[in-house]
């Protein structure tokens, strides 16, 4: 009988450890300082990172057959015109409207830069008419500022359009605070 009751004290003992524990664990989920205390990110802090966002045009050049002749095309217009996307949203750009070329071969090049199609599209006006037409992106903004050369090379590789000298852009390091004990 004696040895039941040890065993029923043991069994009330790890449950009541189980809640504890638990509640510890939830009390801490929400106390940043505990998080803080063992270097460790809380996981409010581990939302994703707010959207980015792109302000951007589409331009089209429409070369009818007598234009590519004379080597100018004749209608220029913008099909979207500054229009703020997601990154969702500037990769089916990129498919939608087939852009393969960077207008440099470096996003440091130039300040402005812009990515293009090489190939018209073909529609019903290209096998009727013989129109031609390429679409050009225009970046105005990133978040907000001026796109700068590592935007440049995150839009790039959205789209899928590659630079003869990309950037080489890292993800971010963790430094280390204290000795390495890994020796």
């Amino acid at each position: 009988m004696q040895h039941e009751s040890h065993a029923l004290e043991r069994l009330r003992a790890d449950e009541t450890r189980r809640q504890d524990l638990e509640q510890a664990r939830q009390d801490h989920h929400h106390d940043p300082a505990f998080y803080d205390r063992l270097g460790l990110v809380g996981p409010e802090s581990e939302l994703d990172p707010p959207e980015e966002r792109f302000l951007i045009s589409i331009y089209v050049e429409r070369w009818t057959p007598e234009d590519r002749e004379a080597g100018q095309f004749s209608e220029g217009t913008a099909e979207i015109e500054r229009e703020a996307v997601d990154a969702n949203g500037l990769q089916r750009i990129g498919q939608d409207y087939g852009l393969d070329l960077p207008s440099a071969s470096d996003p440091r090049h130039t300040p402005y830069l812009w990515f293009s199609s090489s190939t018209p599209r073909e529609d019903q006006e290209y096998f009727e008419q013989g129109v031609h037409k390429y679409y050009s992106l225009h970046i105005h903004e990133v978040n907000g500022h001026r796109p700068e050369p590592a935007d440049i090379q995150r839009i790039a590789d959205l789209i899928g359009v590659r630079f003869d000298h990309p950037l080489q852009l890292q993800a971010p390091t963790h430094e280390q605070e204290g000795p390495d004990l890994c020796l």
